[in-house]
């Protein structure tokens, strides 16, 4: 039997219920590590990256512009690692910003699954 590893995915999103539907939808094709909060998924990347990072645009103990400028400032895989951000803002200069700063695509809330997947799919494909 082939040992394959799974492509790693960190969810990072202030709502725990986000946190469980990413799980519950990603799990079995990808190992999937969920995080309420950026200083604890920054950690976590800095120790054992990632090879996508899903991230909430909009939480309060640091933003998900405070967390991609760290993701970015790793020089391990911070430069490389595709980041999604998840996003409630439905206005197009914020979604603008969101690329110019180093996002490689944002997907609104509420979340649609096969929107998701295609979008994953776009950066990890099977």
């Amino acid at each position: 039997m082939e040992n394959t590893k799974k492509p790693r995915i960190v969810a990072v999103d202030d709502a725990a219920f986000v946190c469980e539907t990413l799980t519950s939808w990603l799990r079995g094709p990808y190992e999937i590590h969920t995080f309420l909060g950026g200083a604890e998924a920054v950690a976590y990347l800095n120790q054992h990256g990632a090879d996508l990072v899903l991230l909430d645009y909009d939480m309060p103990e640091m933003t998900g512009f405070e967390v991609l400028m760290k993701i970015r400032h790793n020089t391990d895989f911070g430069k490389s690692v595709p980041v999604i951000f998840l996003t409630a803002v439905t206005n197009e200069r914020m979604e603008e910003e969101m690329l110019e700063r180093g996002a490689n695509a944002y997907i609104r809330k509420p979340l649609d699954l096969a929107v998701l997947k295609k979008t994953i799919a776009k950066f990890l494909p099977n």
